[in-house]
């Protein structure tokens, strides 16, 4: 799965710089935790630098990601992609 994903990400047409103001919130099951964050990345086809909000929610059980579910600004990065 992580090769798979590795291969997904190059096919991005956006260029990762940071995550920011991170905040993880705990729930009442201990294997399950809530997270939000923006990420800032560079468009390189239109020179722009943009965020966007995430929220993830994340189930984790003997060291191993079980079930990830993200949550995008897609508004944000459909605005970002712009040509």
């Amino acid at each position: 799965m992580a090769a798979r994903l590795r291969e997904g990400r190059k096919a991005l047409p956006i260029v990762f710089e940071e995550f920011r103001d991170v905040v993880i919130h705990e729930t009442a099951d201990p294997e399950v935790i809530v997270a939000e964050y923006v990420m800032v990345a560079r468009v390189p086809a239109n020179g722009r630098r943009a965020s966007a909000n995430f929220a993830v929610v994340l189930r984790a059980r003997d060291g191993r990601i079980v079930h990830w579910r993200e949550y995008q600004d897609r508004a944000a990065i459909s605005e970002a992609l712009a040509s």
